[in-house]
């Protein structure tokens, strides 16, 4: 039986205003997929660079949302691992070859969800998966052990603040840069040591070097993440699409991680990997370890204002949305 969602979709690669509402038939579930009403749609800086063509990799629905939150409404052949009605959140699609969460329903591999946290509101799932499997990556990336030393370029960011976390759970030592003291505060919050962005200038200057290193942002920030490493440092960067200054990568002979977590989903491989990193997530905020994030709601028909208040810095916190058709 065909099903069919009112949806959120781009016509074509360009600006917010190619973001309209639409009509789609959702595929038909195959074995280990799963049928989501959804809850919320998480938006992710991602979102924009696949509407504006940056990152071709736009499903053919032209759906986007990677992020999701909502309850099971039906199963495909195979998939024992949750049951109709079960409240679940997941990095589940948004990308070719995936369904995407700016809609009504969707359909996604069972393998990249894990149930929601018991005591965090359903809609306010939809805020972590991204943000959360990519520090759980780059804490992999970077081998971090219990004791040591974590410098985060853009730690009151999404991404940021989820490694922040994590690593102050598994034991680290964090300090972080943020844009103003009330970003250093939410960085502080959530168990980090704090500094300015322009105060990193000054830590270089007095020596201060770290041996593991994740930078948030790309550009200037990849180039501070590599001047704060010591010698035979590890540094991990989530965004490395630009061209950049390695002299300071060989003199100090660093390794250098780049973490993109949708290729597992453009891959089709090693998608379960995303469902165990979210049932961690998961046990970590129900044991009172881990919490949510700073986020702002909106209306799935406020879509292009969030993509176009995000690309003129304005966006400050996590957005979701939730469908109001």
């Amino acid at each position: 039986m065909t099903i069919q969602s009112r949806a959120w979709a781009m016509s074509q690669a360009g600006g917010p205003d190619v973001l309209h509402q639409v009509q789609i038939d959702l595929p038909s579930l195959r074995a280990g997929q799963v049928l989501i009403r959804v809850v919320a749609a998480g938006f992710n800086p991602v979102d924009t660079k696949i509407r504006a063509g940056l990152a071709p990799i736009a499903p053919q629905s032209g759906v986007l949302g990677c992020d999701v939150s909502g309850y099971i409404e039906a199963l495909g052949d195979g998939v024992s691992a949750f049951a109709v009605g079960d409240a679940v959140y997941g990095c589940a699609g948004g990308v070719k070859g995936h369904c995407g969460a700016l809609a009504e329903y969707m359909v996604a591999d069972a393998a990249l969800l894990a149930p929601a946290p018991a005591g965090m509101a359903l809609d306010e799932c939809a805020a972590l998966p991204v943000a959360a499997i990519t520090a759980y990556a780059a804490f992999q990336r970077l081998q971090l052990q219990a004791g040591e030393r974590l410098f985060v370029v853009g730690a009151s960011g999404a991404v940021g603040l989820m490694m922040t976390q994590i690593a102050r759970q598994q034991g680290l030592l964090v300090e972080g840069s943020a844009g103003n003291t009330d970003r250093i505060q939410r960085v502080e919050a959530y168990g980090g040591r704090g500094w300015l962005h322009s105060e990193c200038a000054q830590l270089v200057a007095q020596g201060e070097r770290f041996n593991k290193v994740l930078d948030t942002f790309g550009g200037t920030g990849l180039q501070t993440a590599l001047e704060l490493a010591a010698p035979y440092a590890q540094v991990a960067t989530i965004n490395a699409r630009h061209s950049y200054d390695l002299s300071q990568a060989h003199a100090k002979a660093l390794t250098l991680h780049a973490i993109f977590v949708l290729l597992p989903l453009l891959r089709q491989e090693n998608m379960a990997a995303h469902g165990d990193c979210l049932r961690r997530l998961t046990s970590g905020i129900e044991a009172g370890e881990l919490k949510g994030l700073p986020l702002q709601r909106y209306g799935m028909s406020d879509v292009t204002a969030v993509h176009s208040r995000y690309e003129s810095g304005m966006l400050t916190n996590k957005a979701i949305m939730l469908p109001d058709f």
